[in-house]
């Protein structure tokens, strides 16, 4: 250590202690580097370091630094730059620059290998890009609540499904995202499960309704999960827009139960309906009427015209029927051109001859099919509950038959299967009402 200022005390043996860099400068020059500093830059002795400028083992694009002065660079808490072995191999390293207040030319400094540390942060770095790229890319939307029951993180899918912009979510309690309606419950559920009083709650799929930013609401699917951290929780929920899947199921529903050409109900859903009618009629009294209505006239009309016509005229047959009944009653398409009309609550068999009467009336306007005037009428059964049956089938049957009563005594009709004599019953026949 021969040229150093007598002011300047070193214990070697402490410094050889140091596990980082330790060198003395004088000048920008090195007068003392310690084992562990020439192990760092790759020399075979300190002797090696004597005298030369620091800066010769800081790679070029760094050298500017020590151009800004070692005064200006001791002010620095860690000054982050590269350094350079002797074979010439690079590392990321951390240098600290202290002066003596003894001495206005002499300086400190210490340095580390923070390669690994930078390795390790670059690593990290690119694992949290990628998680993030992630979390942008997948379709569901994910949200992070901690135990306030506040949103802390939500990715692009969550923002985009609810209808806020960029960061938007952040910092929002997770109940806002549901409808007032659903608010209470969900708060329950919350504060039941951090009191440990519903401890299955994690991790199962339940669906509900989600709150968009504009008001309109969406069916989704939630599924959280839990992570502890120290005496707090952080819940993670993933948040999946279910409405594709929603209204295919009700397409699927509807295509079970509803005529596809009409969309009134088919036979399946048409017995549903009668058999809960027919449980109203045994609680509460009264009637039940079945109606069997078979199209007069209709195969001519396949046949000349073809079967788009046919499919036209049994849409416009089916919206008649509807305006011939309440809403209470159930108007079913069971075959190619056959309907059955089931009124629920009626006081006196001549109600239903009523409704017989009004279908008949409605059906007399012909029907245009693209200039082609298509003329149908109706043969009607009528069949009553308990009078005609104490089952829906045998109710239908009777109905049945007494619309086949009607095709062979002229047609356009109707007739009730009590009427023994076979008396068919024209549209503009009067109704004793009393």
């Amino acid at each position: 250590m021969a040229g150093l200022s007598a002011s300047v005390v070193l214990d070697r043996e402490l410094l050889e202690l140091v596990s980082s860099l330790v060198c003395l400068l004088r000048d920008g020059k090195v007068v003392f580097l310690n084992n562990a500093g020439v192990r760092m830059l790759g020399l075979s002795s300190a002797e090696e370091a004597q005298d030369e400028p620091f800066e010769s083992f800081v790679v070029e694009d760094y050298r500017f630094l020590m151009e800004a002065g070692w005064e200006l660079l001791a002010e620095e808490e860690f000054l982050p730059l590269k350094l350079s072995r002797a074979d010439g191999q690079v590392f990321e390293a951390e240098l600290r620059v202290r002066q003596p207040p003894s001495s206005s030319d002499i300086f400190l400094v210490e340095g580390r290998d923070i390669s690994k540390f930078v390795k390790s942060a670059e690593a990290l770095r690119e694992r949290e890009e990628r998680l993030q790229g992630v979390l942008a890319s997948v379709a569901e939307g994910i949200v992070t609540i901690n135990d306030s029951g506040r949103i802390e993180s939500a990715n692009p899918a969550a923002e985009r499904m609810f209808g806020f912009s960029r960061g938007k979510l952040v910092g929002r309690e997770m109940v806002e995202l549901l409808p007032e309606s659903a608010r209470e419950r969900h708060n329950r559920f919350f504060d039941a499960y951090m009191s440990g009083l519903f401890p299955t709650l994690m991790g199962r799929q339940v669906e509900g309704l989600g709150l968009r930013q504009d008001g309109s609401s969406f069916p989704m699917e939630i599924s959280v999960s839990e992570l502890r951290h120290g005496r707090h929780r952080l819940f993670t929920a993933i948040l999946r827009d279910i409405s594709e899947r929603k209204e295919a199921e009700d397409r699927i529903r509807r295509l079970a139960h509803h005529d596809t050409l009409t969309g009134l109900p088919n036979r399946n859903l048409l017995n549903d309906r009668m058999n809960h009618a027919l449980a109203r009629v045994k609680r509460h009294g009264g009637h039940l009427a079945v109606l069997y209505v078979d199209l007069d006239k209709f195969k001519p009309i396949n046949d000349s015209l073809g079967h788009e016509a046919g499919d036209w005229v049994l849409r416009d047959v089916a919206d008649r029927l509807l305006g011939c009944v309440r809403s209470s009653d159930t108007v079913s398409r069971v075959g190619g051109d056959e309907f059955v009309v089931v009124v629920e609550e009626i006081g006196r068999p001549t109600e239903a001859a009523l409704v017989a009467k009004k279908i008949i009336d409605a059906l007399e306007q012909p029907i245009d099919f693209q200039g082609h005037p298509c003329q149908v009428g109706a043969s009607i059964g009528v069949a009553l509950f308990p009078q005609d049956g104490n089952t829906i089938e045998e109710v239908s049957k009777a109905a049945d038959l007494a619309m086949y009563r009607v095709k062979h005594s002229g047609r356009n009709g109707y007739c009730f299967y009590s009427d023994t004599d076979a008396r068919v019953m024209s549209a503009g026949a009067e109704i004793d009402l009393d």
